[in-house]
């Protein structure tokens, strides 16, 4: 019942106590997404070092599982990143919005306090609009800029993760550094036995 008495002053405190609640959840989820692309990322590391111990050991069947593994995880990260950016960029215009809601509360306080000269003000305005006029027009030439920046980075997923065929060769590549120039030998070695294997069984 003492909720519908409560004063102006009160539903405000209580309105701005509520606000700052919202933002430490959203800021404990996109903590979360953090944390959660952190391990996909060991994961991920982890894949890679086993596809190239399995090539360098030759099992070629390894090396595909650990690959497929690692590209399923770069995958996922790259959708959790672009969420947590997109996110991200709508908290900051929410926290901007919160701050014109407190310029208005200022406002009106001032507006109580203040005699206004009408012909004063009308200037003023005039002056404002100039400048926020020539305000739209930096902050136009600040999006073309963005967007020529993001369109030189955004890309679709399968730009953005390497085929198969393209990280198989990488590994190949790293696994030859670490163990020997005997690799290929190896690992057409392994893909022999494996033909052989089955020729057997057709026999």
């Amino acid at each position: 019942m003492s909720f519908l008495f409560r004063s102006k002053k009160q539903r405000e405190r209580d309105a701005r106590k509520e606000r700052r609640r919202a933002f430490r959840q959203a800021e404990n989820a996109i903590d979360d997404v953090k944390e959660r692309v952190r391990r996909l990322e060991k994961d991920a590391s982890r894949e890679w070092e086993a596809a190239k111990v399995a090539a360098q050991k030759g099992e070629e069947a390894a090396v595909n599982r650990a690959l497929t593994s690692y590209r399923g995880k770069q995958v996922i990260l790259t959708q959790l990143q672009r969420k947590q950016w997109v996110f991200e960029q709508t908290l900051v215009k929410l926290e901007v919005s919160g701050t014109d809601a407190e310029f208005a509360s200022a406002l009106e306080l001032l507006n109580k306090t203040l005699e206004v000269d009408p012909e004063r003000l009308a200037e003023s305005f005039e002056e404002s609009s100039e400048i926020l006029s020539e305000q739209k027009d930096a902050e136009r030439l600040w999006e073309r800029m963005y967007q020529k920046e993001l369109d030189g980075v955004e890309g679709e997923l399968t730009e953005r993760v390497p085929e198969m065929n393209t990280l198989k060769s990488k590994l190949l590549s790293e696994a030859t550094k670490d163990g020997g120039s005997d690799l290929s030998e190896r690992l057409s070695e392994g893909q022999r036995k494996v033909r052989n294997l089955l020729d057997q069984e057709k026999e």
